[in-house]
């Protein structure tokens, strides 16, 4: 049986998979990557896909070149830091293809030739977008974001804080609470380790520890200022991938 294709129609097919995937993506591993350059980046990956199955034609050369574009659509959005975030990135890409492929497998059973393809893409559209609401509704209730200023000694430090409920750790000599910040930017402050005091604390995988804390001169956010406050550092590997390099603290302007 002779099976025409139609370029066009095939750019918007990979162009629509491309896009959801890559949504996707950036939602479920929360990268926070501008939707519109996700748009254009995977207009011109399904351009060069569409140009490599005109050369190739189904095959394995064809599902070789996919598979590297793939890659490189990756690379060229979300830019990762590290080859353990490019790897989770790539694996939830493979996965989430999966899942379209199924769910188009599924409407090509349940539904007319001449309609599944168009019915598979809006039921795939539609289970992004009830991530995105899910998401997000998640994201406003449990995690709130504050870009905020570090002061020290002259030394002014601008970052993202992640306002965690579950961060209760407080100075046992002081009795403030502590917030968390990334040990680069620790030493942006010019916060020399051993200048500090040590603190115990307790974590799920370290029942008993120390970590060395400072008092600086103060913290400012949109609608505030704290003076002497009390900062403790962490490895910059717990901040690895995300966009925020502080945790405050519970509390912290006065929240229950």
């Amino acid at each position: 049986m002779e099976v025409t294709i139609y370029i066009d129609v095939l750019w918007i097919r990979t162009f629509e998979m491309e896009l959801l995937v890559c949504i996707f993506v950036n939602l479920w591993m929360k990268q926070m990557r501008p939707v519109f350059r996700i748009i254009w980046m995977t207009a011109l990956a399904a351009i060069a896909e569409v140009l490599v199955f005109a050369v190739a034609g189904y095959g394995s050369i064809f599902s070789g070149m996919s598979m590297l574009l793939r890659m490189l659509l990756l690379l060229a959005i979300f830019r990762p830091k590290s080859r353990g975030i490019f790897l989770r990135l790539f694996l939830w890409s493979v996965l989430a293809t999966l899942a379209e492929g199924g769910i188009l497998f599924g409407c090509l059973g349940a539904v007319s030739q001449e309609l599944w393809l168009p019915v598979g893409l809006v039921v795939c559209a539609g289970a992004v977008l009830a991530s995105v609401i899910l998401e997000e509704r998640r994201r406003v209730h449990d995690v709130h974001l504050h870009p905020v200023r570090l002061y020290e000694n002259g030394n002014v430090v601008e970052v993202l804080g992640l306002y965690d409920t579950g961060n209760r750790l407080k100075d046992p000599y002081l009795q403030q609470p502590v917030h968390i910040l990334a040990m680069t930017d620790v030493q942006r402050l010019h916060l020399e380790a051993g200048s500090g005091r040590l603190i115990p604390f307790s974590t799920i995988g370290k029942p008993d520890g120390w970590m060395e804390v400072w008092t600086i001169d103060g913290m400012e956010w949109s609608d505030g200022y704290l003076e002497k406050i009390v900062v403790g550092s962490a490895p910059d590997l717990l901040f690895e991938g995300k966009d925020y390099r502080l945790i405050l603290a519970a509390g912290w302007k006065g929240e229950a």
